[in-house]
Parts: C-alpha cells; sequence; structure tokens
C-alpha cells in the first residue's frame, strides 16, 4: 500500500507540474501558436480622401480591391488537408488514409491546388505549385489588386473546388484619372506606405490619410470561418477630401495651348499660368520641357513652382510701382530716353532699347519698355527703394503653396552689387523668379496692391460631410492703391499702343506687359547671342480683373531672330489663354446660377 501510495503521489505530481507547465509557465507561448494558427488578424485599410477639382472632378481617389494569398502552414498541415482531398474524391478520409501516404497526399492536393489557381491567377501550374510547397512558414501573395465581384467568384469557386489555405483580404490602390494632367501638382503616393510623396498628396497627407480598422476571424482546423467566435470589427475611418483651386475644364484648355505653342515654336521650355488676383488660387497651370539627351530630371521639376528664369522688362512693374509709391516721379513727367543706345557715364555701362524712344513720359517709358528710361527713373530711389520692393511683391521668397511642390524662391541680389547690376537688375535682369511669383506680383497689380499668398487648396471635406473653406491669405500690401491704378492704366496702354499689341481682344480690356530676356548659358556663364525668353504677363478685364495669366516661351526657333521677343511670340498666346478663361468662369458661374435656381448645390 504504501508503494502504490507512493506511485500514485509521485504520478500526481507529475501530472500537476504538467498542468502547471502548461497552463501558467508555457501558457502565452501555446496561446499564441493556437493564435497564429486559428485567428485571422485583418487589418481593413482606410480609404485615402479624394483629391478634387473646383468642379467636384475626382483627380485622385483610393479604389476597393482584394489580395489573395495562402498560408502555407496551413496547406502543409496533414488532418485538414486529407479530410479535404477525400472530399473532393467523394471518399471518408479513413480510407485515403489507408490507400495515400501522408506525403503522397500532400502532394495530390497540392497539384489541385495548383491547377484551380492556375486556370484563376493564368499562370503555370508548375509555377504555382513551386510556390506553394515552399519549405518556408507564413504566407504567399498570390494575386493583387483583384476586382471584388471577381474576388466574390473566386471565393465560391474556392469553395466547390474544397480549397483551403487560401485567403482573401482587402486592399487600397490608389487611382489618378487625371493621369500625367497637372500630375507634378496633385502628386503621388508611396505603394508601400501609401502615404504623399509630392505634390497635393504630400501637402495634405495629414488631412488625407485615414485610420485603418481591424478584425479578428477564427477559423476552424478546416479553414472556414466560425462566425460565432468573430472579434469585434474596429470600422476603418477614411481620410478627408481636398478640392483644389484648379479647374480642370479650364487646365485641359490650357494644357492643348502649351502642348501646341511648345511644338510650334521648337522651345526649351513653354509655361502658362493662371490665377484669381484676388485670392491668389491658381486656376490651371501647365508646362512644357525639352528633356536633354540622356537626362529626364527637368521633366520631374515643376516648371511652374521651381523653373527659375530671369523675368525681363515684366519686372519693371516694380521698379516703376517703387518710384511711384514713393512719389520720385509722377505718371506724366517727361523722361530723356536717349537714343537706342545709352553709356552712363558714372557707371561706364552701355545700356540698349529696340527702338529710338526719345523722351517719354513716364507712362510711356512702360508702355514702349524702355531699359534707358526705367533706369533713369530706378536712378531716383535708388538700391535700398528697389530692394525692398521686390521683397514687397514676392521677389527672392516662397509663394506659399506648401511643401510638396519642389518651391524655389528665386534669387534676389542683396550684397555688393556690380557696376552692370546697377542698370541690369532694374530691368529684370540678374534676378531670378519662378512663373508662379510673377503671376501673383501681377495680380498685387490687379487687385488694388495687395500680395496675396498662392493658393491651391480650396476646401477639405471631413468624413463627416462637413467641408471648411481654406481662405485666401494676404501677404503683405505690395504698394498703394493708388500705384496699383497708374500701372492698371500703363499695362492697358502697352496692350492698346506699346509692345502688346498682339495680346489685345475685341470685346475684353486687357492689361500686361511684355518681357524679353536674353538667355543665360549656366554652363558658359555667358548670355547667348540671339536667344531668348519671351513672356507676357497681365490680368483681364482691367475694370474688374478675373484672371491674371503669364505665358513663357523660352529659346523659342525663328527664322529671323528679331521676331523673337515677347510681344510676337508670348503675347498672342496670352490673349488666347485669357479668353479662353474669362469664357470658362462665365459659362460656369452660368452653371451655377441655374443649379442654385433649381434648388441644388451652387
Amino acid at each position: 500500500m504504501m508503494l502504490l501510495l507512493s506511485f500514485l503521489l509521485i504520478g500526481f505530481s507529475i501530472l500537476v507540474w504538467r498542468i502547471y507547465h502548461i497552463q501558467v509557465k508555457d501558457a502565452p507561448r501555446l496561446a499564441q501558436l493556437a493564435r497564429d494558427k486559428y485567428q485571422r488578424h485583418i487589418i481593413l485599410p482606410a480609404h485615402r480622401g479624394t483629391i478634387r477639382d473646383c468642379n467636384d472632378e475626382f483627380l485622385a481617389f483610393d479604389e476597393s480591391f482584394a489580395e489573395f494569398y495562402t498560408d502555407l502552414r496551413q496547406i502543409h498541415e496533414i488532418v485538414p488537408v486529407r479530410f479535404q482531398l477525400a472530399k473532393l474524391r467523394g471518399m471518408k478520409a479513413s480510407d485515403l488514409k489507408a490507400q495515400l501516404s501522408e506525403k503522397d497526399t500532400l502532394i495530390a492536393y497540392h497539384q489541385h491546388l495548383a491547377k484551380t489557381l492556375g486556370s484563376l491567377l493564368q499562370q503555370p501550374e508548375a509555377e504555382l505549385f513551386a510556390k506553394i510547397t515552399e519549405k518556408a512558414k507564413g504566407e504567399v501573395i498570390l494575386a493583387k489588386n483583384v476586382e471584388l465581384d471577381t474576388a466574390d467568384q473566386w471565393k465560391i469557386l474556392f469553395k466547390a473546388e474544397h480549397v483551403i489555405g487560401v485567403h482573401m483580404r482587402p486592399t487600397v490602390e490608389r487611382t489618378f484619372p487625371a493621369q500625367q494632367r497637372l500630375a507634378l501638382f496633385i502628386g503621388d503616393t508611396d505603394r508601400q506606405t501609401h502615404r504623399g510623396r509630392w505634390g497635393v498628396e504630400m501637402l495634405m497627407d495629414g488631412m488625407l490619410t485615414g485610420t485603418s480598422g481591424e478584425q479578428y476571424i477564427e477559423r476552424d482546423r478546416n479553414g472556414n470561418e466560425l462566425p460565432a467566435y468573430r472579434g469585434q470589427v474596429i470600422e476603418p475611418r477614411n481620410g478627408h477630401d481636398i478640392h483644389l483651386t484648379i479647374d480642370m475644364q479650364l487646365q485641359d484648355t490650357v494644357e492643348a495651348i502649351c502642348e501646341r505653342e511648345f511644338r510650334k515654336h521648337k522651345a526649351k521650355r513653354a509655361m502658362i499660368v493662371v490665377t484669381d488676383p484676388f485670392s491668389g488660387s491658381i486656376l490651371a497651370a501647365a508646362a512644357r520641357v525639352q528633356e536633354s539627351p540622356g537626362q529626364n530630371s527637368s521633366a520631374w521639376l515643376n516648371q511652374i513652382t521651381a523653373g527659375l528664369y530671369e523675368p525681363g522688362s515684366t519686372f519693371k512693374i516694380v521698379t516703376l510701382a517703387a518710384a511711384l509709391d514713393r512719389k520720385k516721379v509722377s505718371p506724366g513727367e517727361t523722361i530723356d530716353c536717349e537714343a537706342m543706345s545709352w553709356h552712363e557715364p558714372h557707371l561706364k555701362v552701355w545700356i540698349n532699347d529696340d527702338e529710338h524712344n526719345g523722351r517719354q513720359t513716364v507712362k510711356g517709358v512702360f508702355v514702349h519698355s524702355s531699359n534707358i528710361g526705367t533706369y533713369k527713373i530706378f536712378k531716383r530711389i535708388g538700391r535700398d527703394s528697389l530692394l525692398d520692393y521686390m521683397g514687397r511683391f514676392g521677389f527672392g521668397q516662397r509663394t506659399g503653396i506648401g511643401a510638396g511642390f519642389g518651391e524655389e524662391k528665386g534669387f534676389v541680389n542683396q550684397g555688393k552689387w556690380s557696376n552692370p547690376s546697377y542698370t541690369r537688375i532694374p530691368i529684370g535682369y540678374e534676378v531670378s523668379a519662378t512663373p508662379l511669383q510673377v503671376a501673383l506680383a501681377y495680380g498685387a497689380i490687379a487687385n488694388g496692391g495687395t500680395l496675396m499668398q498662392a493658393r491651391i487648396i480650396d476646401s477639405i471635406t471631413s468624413p463627416d460631410g462637413k467641408t471648411e473653406i481654406v481662405p485666401p491669405q494676404a501677404v503683405g500690401q505690395a504698394c498703394t492703391a493708388a500705384t496699383a491704378a497708374h500701372l492698371r492704366n500703363f499695362a492697358e496702354a502697352v496692350v492698346l499702343e506699346g509692345t502688346g499689341k498682339r495680346a489685345a481682344l475685341p470685346d475684353i480690356r486687357v492689361a500686361g506687359k511684355t518681357g524679353t530676356s536674353r538667355r543665360f548659358d549656366e554652363k558658359k556663364k555667358k548670355y547667348i547671342e540671339n536667344h531668348y525668353v519671351t513672356s507676357f504677363a497681365g490680368f483681364a478685364p482691367v475694370e474688374q480683373p478675373q484672371v491674371v495669366c503669364i505665358v513663357i516661351i523660352d529659346d523659342p526657333v525663328a527664322a529671323d531672330h528679331h521676331d523673337i521677343r515677347g510681344g510676337k511670340v508670348a503675347a498672342p498666346i496670352f490673349a488666347e489663354v485669357v479668353r479662353e478663361s474669362i469664357h470658362h468662369l462665365a459659362t460656369r458661374h452660368q452653371k451655377r446660377m441655374n443649379l442654385a435656381q433649381e434648388g441644388g448645390e451652387p
């Protein structure tokens, strides 16, 4: 009896120790093994917010897809595999066990699995067989971006063919209906992290990114879901929708014009920007670049925000604004513009004009784009005043459009000036700017003197439908309202009687300024003879400006280099863009009024 009692005590002690080891000491590891085997943690991806234009046209959105993967551990478990293979062959699992070894059973089932998947995925059976017979543990992705309707059909087929170990989970893929149109503004997302890489996708990444949900699913040993043990579902929260100031209908028109003129003039670059003068909103922006052999980096540079150039005579509004604001000149005062070439006696530098202008009023200096007259006006205000107004008009500083656009702030020489600098900077040389900076500067003249921050985000709509307007922001006062009024008058005269006659429209009052700057070769560090950057910047209608537009054709080709001028190349393009823009805005306004009268959303 003592011996029997001893055996019982020893056996009971071993049993208690084993139960303790399983239930307490080794419980976390065993529980994790059970979870890995029978539990699936499904991430329910949130949809990244949409990006739309001002008319609600989709520019970027997430589409729902399914991703199929196989659990290598599950399809190598002999018991469920044998059970499914037996059902497939219409026999009992015990009978199949008597006929086939474990190895042959796995091979037979894997061959069936490869054949079934091969017909769906259009992949070789041998390749799929190799994938599903890997010795590695974990999962193997079989198919990505499967349409949801197709995924439902596959699930039905898997059930009919007794397929186990192949699972589906939801995924999302970013889609860009706009394709290459406005691509450098809209941006892109990283396929792995689903975060914005540049453009609006990067600028508004925090708003666009949603919060993913999750769900735990329990499965039996055959891989079938157990609804009774389904874990709590945490629903995903989608990101905010972003509405841009861009009008894609107008954008398409501007893109077509830009492409046509780029090819027509065989230019190095062509850039067109259309903005709203009172809000700084970008309505349309297009650019084309001639790629260098073996290089494509320029194609990925946003020329509107980072394409630097010397603005030439379009910059003269800054010099004139400073002089008028400081009351150093009056609009009707006469300036001697000399002959076509004049030697500045103190600086010992030659200054040239395209034509003999003689004596001109201050207005005439601007209208006929006299470099000599502009320099003489600059002499009255001096270097510090000009630098001050360059800053007021936004030169040498970023426009405030935000991160993600690779924006350059341009160059303004705040240091020591050489003798030629005093004659070159007032007329737009030795200054670098972006098309967007120049457009906003002309917007300040059009709206009465206020420099606006560049604006591309119009509104943000939360997942629950609440919309918040992103208000326009003023940077500061570029010049007084009186000076802006004088410059509007000057700019209209440029079109009516000066260098910009080809920018005129029959039924719209147009104002603007031509620009023709010699092209600087960065490699040779000198200006190239008879190669120019032509431009025209302005606004319309003069009495109530609706659009500001700048057109830049960099290094156009012509039989006679005298035809390569801003007034001849860029001005007619400006006129076409302005005409189309104003017509489109009027049509859009009428459509919204009609919609509002019908009870819809205005």
